[in-house]
């Protein structure tokens, strides 16, 4: 199997899932419905008033241009230290790390115009979503054999939240580092692998956790470049070599960040403390998976007695929904995958515990599941077997063309 093999079968889940958002987004836009009343910067998600063919522009791109876009998009255009009249505030910008919008600036000529940034914006969330499923291809079919490797791009591309791949939010170019990550070390590339958890670091605070599944590739394996050389059933399985020092460089991007904000606000945990001007506070794990529970539970309660408190109660028992599936699945998997796969899942939702917003715990925790691509792994060896895949699919794309609709119309999904 070769990379034309992989592209092509990235192809076969990018396009009709791209095709669900953007065509749902704009049947939305076109049909008249009224969006709630939420503050946005026009200048950023409405960008294309004095460009030829604006009213298509305008048509194809602003529909998503919502929600944490807006920041993305503010900081691809004047950065974390300034803002023009009609941005998002500086304050809250150092919780959005620099790597995403920092290749968007990049790219659209170092911010020449909001219209420009906002194309780029998604141009380069396509081609990372595209990349990760290429990549995620070939990784699949190392690990389970190539009969699973399709049906895993299709269930991560169709999952509800699968939305926020392709449009201005950084969770495709995670995904894309995170799924290299894995292939690197599976694959014995232990420079690439360093390299990539240091960009991984400079695009979300998790990105850190990456390195935890990468030095247990090294040290227990599988691997692809080395056989097993301590056979005598001690662990680790593999001896350190020098190569090993290349994971050092994972923290290189939360570091490089952090001098950043120490340099030009004078506060290098601005990126922590930005988090509470979003409502999130710390708590322990412990109290943290009980206040999921017991506001989801507050939820249920509600419906049942005809109090239902509208979206908070809605998002408190579909992010419950989503977490158990993660935690299911991460469990589940540790039995069908090579361990480093069930253990990065679990770790990660270790920041959906601990960082929590009153009255809503698990917030955007179904955006933050759907990167955890070993799930889907997993997810496709359970639906393969039993031939449920596509009837597993379609429902997964009902479900993002619904949040779809409602991210479109201003109602927060995740």
């Amino acid at each position: 199997m070769g990379w034309r093999s992989s592209a092509r079968a990235a192809w076969a889940a990018f396009w009709p899932s791209r095709l669900v958002v953007f065509g749902v987004a704009i049947w939305v836009t076109i049909s008249g419905f009224i969006p709630n009343v939420v503050g946005e910067s026009a200048s950023l998600s409405h960008p294309f008033a004095a460009w030829p063919g604006h009213n298509l522009l305008d048509l194809v791109f602003s529909p998503m241009a919502k929600w944490d876009t807006q920041h993305y998009l503010a900081i691809a255009y004047d950065g974390y230290v300034q803002s023009f009249e009609g941005l998002p505030p500086v304050e809250n910008r150092p919780a959005f790390f620099p790597l995403y919008p920092g290749v968007v600036h990049l790219f659209s000529g170092f911010g020449a115009s909001p219209g420009l940034i906002l194309i780029v914006a998604y141009a380069v969330s396509l081609a990372c979503f595209f990349g990760a499923l290429a990549l995620l291809h070939r990784l699949t079919a190392i690990e389970l054999g190539e009969r699973f490797a399709a049906p895993t791009l299709l269930l991560l591309s169709f999952f509800p939240t699968a939305l926020f791949f392709g449009i201005p939010y950084s969770e495709s170019m995670f995904l894309l580092l995170a799924v290299g990550a894995f292939l690197a070390a599976r694959t014995g590339h232990w420079a690439v692998a360093g390299i990539v958890l240091a960009l991984a670091s400079a695009t979300r605070v998790p990105g850190l956790l990456l390195v935890v599944p990468v030095a247990m590739l090294y040290l227990y394996g599988p691997r692809t470049d080395r056989e097993r050389e301590l056979h005598d059933g001690r662990w680790p399985r593999y001896r350190l070599r020098p190569d090993f020092l290349w994971l050092l460089l994972a923290p290189l991007g939360l570091i490089a960040f952090s001098a950043y904000l120490h340099f030009t606000l004078g506060n290098w945990m601005a990126w922590n403390d930005a988090q509470a001007l979003f409502g999130r506070h710390t708590v322990d794990p412990l109290t943290g998976i009980w206040a999921g529970f017991r506001e989801a539970g507050n939820g249920v309660g509600h419906l049942a007695t005809g109090s239902y408190h509208g979206t908070l109660d809605y998002l408190n028992i579909m992010q419950l929904v989503f977490v158990a599936f993660a935690v299911f699945g991460g469990i589940a998997m540790l039995r069908t995958l090579p361990a480093a796969y069930g253990t990065w899942v679990l770790l990660s939702l270790a920041p959906t515990f601990v960082s929590q917003v009153e009255g809503d715990p698990f917030w955007s925790a179904s955006r933050f599941i759907a990167v955890l691509f070993p799930l889907f792994l997993w997810l496709a060896t359970v639906t393969e077997r039993r031939g449920w895949t596509t009837r597993v699919v379609a429902l997964f794309a009902a479900g993002m063309a619904i949040f779809t609709a409602q991210f479109a119309l201003w109602s927060f999904v995740a």
